[in-house]
C-alpha cells in the first residue's frame, strides 16, 4: 500500500509537470522558457555598448543620417517653374488649402498681369469651418436614431470640425464663395493658430448634437436647432477671424510696377476675373495598391459643401501618377499632391528620401516594407499637401522632384523641399492633374459609377499636417 501511494504521488507529479510544460508551450503569454530564450538571443558586444551609450543621450534620428546618400544629391533641377513668395500655414492643418491656392495664384498672376499674388486663406478657412459644421449637423440628424456606439455616430463625434481637407474643399469652396486677395482679409493670430477655434466650435456642436439626438426632440424642431447651432459657430468664427467681405475695393501694382485703378469686386466676381473656370479642369488621382486600379472611388461624407458633389478619385498605379505629374511640370504647370511627410525626412535639410535615416546601421537589422505592405499594415497615409514645381531628369530618368511647401521660408531650403524619385514611389498618395495632361481613355473612367469607401478610411480628409 505504501509503495502504491508513493507511485501514485510520483505519477501525479510527473503529470502536473508535463501538463505545465504543455501549457507553457501552447500559451499566449511570454512563458519563463520563452523569456529565457529571448534573453539568450542577444549578447551585448562592444559596438552594441557604444550604440546603447549614444541612445541614452540622444534620439536615434541624430545618429542615423546617411551622409553618403545625402551627398549623392545635387541642388539642380532640369525643369523648374517660376515661383511666388512662400506661404506659411503656421499652426494649422490648412495645408490642402494653401497648396490649392498656391496652384490658383499662378493662373491669377498671369491673368491679372502681376508678379505675385496671394489669396486670403483666412477667407476660405472661415467658410470651410462653417460648411463643416453644417455637414456635421446634417450627419447627426441623419443618424440620430442610431446608438452612440454606432460606427458612423462615433466617427461624427470624434472631431466634428477639423482643419483637414482635400482638393474638393478648394474647388467647391471657391466655386461657392469666391476668392479675395490676402490683404483684404489677412490672417488673424487664431486663423494661423487654429486649435482654440476648433475646440470652441467642437464643444458647441456636440452640445447641439445631443439636443438633436434627444428622444423628446421632434422632427419639426431639427431645423431650428441646426440654425441656432450654425449661428453660434458663425459668432465664434467672426470673433476669431473677422467678418468675411461681401464686396471690396482693390487695386494692385502690375508686373511693370504700374498701379491699377481701384475696382469694386464681390468675391465671386474677383474669382471669375482672376482664375476663370479653371477649377473644372482638375481631376483627382490616388494610388492605393490595396484597392483595384482603374476604378473610381468616393469617400462617404467626404465633401466640403453639403449640397455640392463629394470628392471622387481614380485609383491608378503610382507610375501613372508620376507620368501625369511630370507632363504637367515640364509644361510649366504646378501639381497639387498629397504625401506621408512623416516618412524618411530630413526637415532641416529640406530632403525626403528613402533610408535617409539608416536604421539598419544602428540596430543591425533591416527595416523595409514595400509600398503595398506599407498600406496593408497601416504604416502610411497622406498627411500633408504640397505642390510640385520642378523635377530633375537625366538621360530620360527622373531622379528628384522640387516641392513648394507652406511652412514658411525657415523650413527646408528657403521653403522648398527635394523629394527623390524613389521616395515618390513609396510615399506619394495623391495628385491633382489638369485634364490636358490626362489621356482620353483615363478621363472616360470618371464617368463610371464610383465605389463608396466608408469615412473612417485613412484617405478621409487626411491632409491635416501642421
Amino acid at each position: 500500500m505504501k509503495r502504491f501511494l508513493v507511485f501514485l504521488s510520483l505519477s501525479l507529479f510527473l503529470f502536473s509537470a508535463l501538463n505545465a510544460t504543455s501549457k507553457e508551450k501552447s500559451g499566449t503569454g511570454i512563458s519563463p522558457t520563452l523569456l529565457q530564450e529571448i534573453e539568450g538571443s542577444f549578447r551585448m558586444e562592444r559596438t552594441d555598448r557604444l550604440v546603447s551609450n549614444i541612445l541614452a543621450e540622444m534620439e536615434d534620428g541624430k545618429v542615423t543620417v546617411d551622409r553618403e546618400k545625402l551627398l549623392s544629391l545635387d541642388p539642380y533641377f532640369s525643369f523648374k517653374l517660376e515661383r511666388h513668395a512662400i506661404t506659411n500655414q503656421q499652426s494649422t492643418g490648412r495645408c490642402w488649402m494653401f497648396a490649392g491656392l498656391n496652384i490658383l495664384r499662378d493662373r491669377a498672376a498671369k491673368t491679372l498681369g502681376m508678379k505675385d499674388i496671394e489669396f486670403s486663406q483666412s477667407y476660405l478657412f472661415f467658410y470651410d469651418k462653417l460648411e463643416k459644421a453644417n455637414l456635421f449637423l446634417e450627419g447627426v440628424i441623419k443618424y440620430r436614431a442610431k446608438p452612440l456606439e454606432d460606427r458612423y455616430v462615433e466617427f461624427l463625434f470624434r472631431e466634428p470640425v477639423g482643419d483637414g481637407g482635400q482638393w474638393v474643399g478648394v474647388a467647391e469652396l471657391v466655386k461657392k464663395y469666391g476668392l479675395v486677395p490676402g490683404d483684404v482679409m489677412p490672417d488673424t493670430f487664431n486663423a494661423s493658430h487654429s486649435r482654440g477655434i476648433g475646440r470652441a466650435i467642437n464643444l458647441k456642436l456636440k452640445e447641439y448634437a445631443l439636443k438633436i439626438r434627444n428622444p423628446k426632440t421632434s422632427a419639426a424642431d431639427l431645423p431650428k436647432i441646426k440654425s441656432a447651432a450654425l449661428k453660434d459657430v458663425y459668432k465664434i468664427l467672426v470673433l476669431n477671424l473677422g467678418v468675411p467681405p461681401k464686396s471690396f475695393q482693390w487695386r494692385y501694382e502690375d508686373k511693370d510696377g504700374k498701379l491699377t485703378v481701384s475696382k469694386k469686386y464681390t468675391p465671386l466676381e474677383f474669382a471669375k476675373e482672376a482664375i476663370g473656370d479653371t477649377l473644372d479642369n482638375y481631376y483627382v488621382f490616388y494610388s492605393i495598391p490595396t484597392r483595384p486600379f482603374g476604378k473610381l472611388y468616393t469617400i462617404d461624407m467626404d465633401k466640403a459643401v453639403a449640397d455640392r458633389p463629394s470628392m471622387v478619385f481614380l485609383n491608378l498605379p503610382i507610375e501613372t501618377l508620376k507620368e501625369m505629374a511630370a507632363k504637367s511640370v515640364k509644361d510649366k504647370e504646378p501639381v497639387w499632391f498629397g504625401a506621408d511627410v512623416g516618412q524618411d525626412g530630413l526637415g532641416d535639410k529640406g530632403i525626403w528620401m528613402p533610408e535617409a535615416h539608416n536604421l539598419e546601421s544602428l540596430y543591425g537589422m533591416p527595416f523595409k516594407l514595400s509600398r503595398k505592405e506599407l498600406f496593408e499594415t497601416n504604416s502610411t497615409l497622406p498627411t500633408h499637401a504640397m505642390v510640385f514645381v520642378g523635377l530633375d531628369e537625366q538621360n530620360g530618368k527622373i531622379g528628384k522632384w522640387l516641392v513648394e511647401n507652406s511652412w514658411g521660408t525657415k523650413a527646408g531650403k528657403d521653403g522648398y523641399y527635394t523629394i527623390t524619385d524613389d521616395w515618390f514611389d513609396l510615399f506619394i498618395q495623391a495628385v491633382v492633374i489638369n485634364k490636358k495632361y490626362v489621356s482620353p481613355e483615363v478621363l472616360k473612367l470618371f464617368s463610371t459609377e464610383p465605389t463608396v469607401i466608408p469615412p473612417w478610411d485613412p484617405m478621409y480628409k487626411s491632409f491635416t499636417n501642421n
